[in-house]
């Protein structure tokens, strides 16, 4: 009797269980709406892509994304980007997502793209037509320039403003002036280089994808194109005779080496196979070679980043206040400097409507000819172009 008593009790329970069971409602996950009929066409190196938006409360548009990196936010309603000038020999894959106002995104739809071409030859532009008007560290810089690319071109300002440069043309543009004398501000270069279809010339083929590698005062340029606004120009200038020295000098690849937190760029592509030299020998933190004992010109055109003028932030400090501000980075500074206010290398990313990439070198120990004698570090000078170039090309 006990037995069946307790077997009715738990068949009783066992259905109340299931009874139970039944009346919760298990909470199904709301999909979130994607973007439907993602398609694209392309022209060259240029990608259009178009989708249809998902008809969904909430919807705030899109967000475009290349190989798993943001592109752009768009708004509702808009169905459609321009992806201009994508990278060469690879595959390129475009993910659109839709965005909620909650904060949710949908799945991804993506496409594929890919342009599959040679790499552009570099071309180097020069500051004036007549070779025989130009300075002798230009001069030298030309020299090894066709010495040693054979497949490259060189540029009078005339071609360059006649409006076929392109950067399926010349993948890179290397531009040099190192004058004694000359005044500070781009518009003080020589008057061949700055005029206005010129500067104009130049402004268009970096912001359809081309690259330029700009030299001492060329450091310039960087203003007259407009990729910074003028208050963040080089202001750090020097066009002096020099004098004689028996230091060696170098440049320092650690960006507040010094600090508690120093920015290390000794592993960047323009200092491949360039050689440390210790602060045993040079007396100032480990750096790369670029001007032995000798007369040395004093040619600056870089940027002190403590000249409020720059109007950037000083949090943490006002290295990465300008690489925010002008999207950059700082890659070298003076020999001896072991705190953050000298760039004297900056290498600027594509930004915006300007597809193309800059890298500036502004230190007065990058100089072509050692009007004395033979740079003891020369094989540097032209190592670190070369990587530039190279480094610019991808």
């Amino acid at each position: 009797m006990k037995r069946n008593i307790i077997k009715t009790m738990a068949v009783a329970l066992a259905g109340l269980s299931l009874a139970a069971c039944s009346d919760v409602d298990i909470q199904q996950v709301a999909t979130t709406p994607k973007v439907e009929d993602l398609a694209m066409t392309q022209e060259g190196r240029n990608v259009t892509l178009t989708w249809t938006l998902p008809q969904a409360d909430g919807l705030l548009g899109v967000r475009v994304d290349k190989n798993g990196a943001m592109q752009a936010e768009l708004d509702a309603p808009a169905s459609s980007y321009l992806a201009r000038h994508i990278e060469k020999n690879m595959d390129v894959f475009f993910t659109v997502k839709a965005r909620y106002a909650d904060g949710r995104m949908s799945e991804g739809s993506t496409v594929k793209a890919r342009y599959d071409a040679d790499f552009a030859p570099a071309a180097m532009l020069l500051p004036q037509a007549d070779e025989a008007t130009l300075d002798d560290d230009e001069l030298a810089a030309l020299e090894w320039f066709r010495e040693n690319y054979g497949d490259g071109k060189v540029l009078t300002p005339a071609e360059m403003a006649a409006g076929d440069i392109t950067p399926d043309k010349y993948g890179e543009i290397w531009i040099q002036v190192d004058r004694v004398g000359i005044a500070q501000g781009w518009q003080n270069l020589p008057s061949e280089l700055v005029q206005p279809d010129v500067i104009a010339a130049l402004t268009e083929y970096v912001k359809n994808g081309g690259n330029l590698l700009l030299t001492k005062h060329a450091t310039q340029l960087v203003a007259a194109i407009g990729r910074v606004s003028e208050n963040r120009a080089p202001n750090l200038f020097g066009s002096g005779e020099g004098g004689v020295g028996t230091d060696i000098w170098t440049l320092n690849p650690v960006i507040g080496s010094g600090q508690s937190e120093p920015y290390d760029h000794k592993s960047h592509a323009i200092y491949a196979g360039l050689e440390l030299l210790p602060t045993s020998v040079t007396g100032y933190p480990d750096g790369y070679g670029m001007e032995g004992p000798g007369m040395r010109e004093d040619h600056n055109c870089m940027w002190d980043l403590n000249v409020t003028a720059l109007e950037i932030s000083n949090t943490p400090n006002v290295v990465k206040g300008f690489e925010t501000a002008a999207n950059c980075s700082v890659l070298a500074t003076w020999a001896h400097v072991a705190d953050y206010c000298c760039a004297g290398i900056v290498d600027f990313n594509p930004d915006g409507d300007y597809l193309g990439r800059i890298v500036a070198i502004g230190l007065n120990s990058y100089e072509w000819n050692q009007n004395d004698r033979v740079n003891d570090y020369q094989g540097n000078i032209e190592k670190m172009t070369a990587n530039c170039l190279e480094y610019l090309k991808q």
